[in-house]
């Protein structure tokens, strides 16, 4: 992961959404599953991460395929 990141309170549900992008890219609809949050809340806790210093990356939508979003360097 990056150096410099202030991370979330652990057991945070910005914690959550940390852990669930750290591995497999993941959608806003499978994010909004998981963490019974509304998309516009996934999105506003996106920018809080990038402010914490944490690169999204976002792999554009493919066809039927929405758009996925994980944290760069993570899944190495």
């Amino acid at each position: 992961m990056q150096t410099d990141l202030n991370p979330p309170k652990e057991g945070s549900k910005e914690a959550k959404l940390v852990e669930a992008l750290s591995g497999k890219a993941q959608s806003i609809k499978q994010l909004t599953t998981l963490l019974d949050w509304q998309p516009h809340t996934i999105r506003a806790a996106f920018t809080r991460l990038r402010q914490r210093g944490y690169l999204i990356e976002r792999t554009p939508k493919d066809g039927k395929q929405p758009a996925r979003f994980r944290i760069k360097d993570a899944a190495k």
